[in-house]
């Protein structure tokens, strides 16, 4: 049965020891993060897959993350489901505000699902049985952490729920940090390919360098659109005027100038 609400204080006790915690908060920022937080996750609920999704308001996915202690080749397997059928997700709506801001818990089981589709490619064939949810919505940004259940072992008893929001919430908290660190070396490539720009083409104007900027990382210009919150026109006009000031006629020699 689909059950969802939101998470008020105070929130359930997590009872972990060093040993237990600290490898998870040394892998924040590394390449093994998405592992080490699975991990820490199997060790305290028999979680057997998990997934990590970061969406800002206006920009494509900071982050997106699946793993399983029964294999890559499943988690792969899931994240492609999940990539097909996201906008079908529940998580999906609390994760871009449709309840506005705040910590949601959301748990449902493969049998729920409507969408006979939607649960082949991302439960069926995967062999996952049940997820539970942290959703954190925040001006800006929004986290999800989701643990799953696998055929093999059964879905997550209700009996666990305590457990599983204390986990999750433990999760949470590192990978608002790790997500941080990522975002933070993303502004620094944006502003310092904007600060070569300004001073290699001091013409440009603030909003021409920020398309150039995106350009040159390689977004289109409906990307650019969205994130700037302005007509896809208007970006094509502000990168042809650059261009033009810049004395480049295609992104090619865009890029081989800057």
């Amino acid at each position: 049965m689909y059950d969802e609400f939101r998470l008020t204080p105070p929130l359930p006790d997590l009872q972990v020891s060093l040993t237990q915690i600290t490898p998870l908060m040394g892998a924040i920022g590394q390449s093994g993060f998405v592992e080490a937080a699975l991990r820490f996750a199997h060790g305290l609920t028999d979680a057997d897959f998990l997934s990590l999704y970061c969406q800002g308001d206006r920009d494509t996915p900071l982050l997106m993350g699946t793993t399983s202690t029964l294999g890559q080749r499943r988690a792969a397997r899931a994240a492609e489901g999940y990539r097909r059928h996201w906008a079908q997700d529940r998580d999906a709506a609390l994760l871009l505000g449709a309840e506005g801001e705040g910590d949601f818990f959301t748990h449902h089981e493969a049998a729920d699902l409507q969408s006979f589709l939607y649960r082949r490619d991302c439960y069926d064939l995967p062999g996952i049985t049940s997820r539970v949810s942290l959703v954190r919505r925040r001006p800006g940004f929004g986290l999800v952490v989701s643990l799953y259940s696998a055929t093999e072992f059964g879905t997550f008893p209700i009996t666990a729920r305590d457990g599983l929001i204390a986990t999750m919430s433990a999760l949470m908290v590192a990978v608002e940090r790790h997500v941080g660190l990522m975002v933070k070396e993303s502004e620094a490539h944006d502003q310092d390919v904007q600060a070569r720009l300004a001073l290699n083409h001091p013409n440009l104007t603030k909003r021409e360098r920020e398309v150039a900027a995106m350009t040159i990382k390689g977004r289109t210009a409906a990307e650019i659109a969205a994130i700037l919150g302005v007509a896809e026109t208007t970006v094509i006009t502000h990168r042809k005027k650059a261009y033009k000031r810049m004395n480049v006629a295609s992104m090619r020699e865009l890029l081989t100038r800057v």
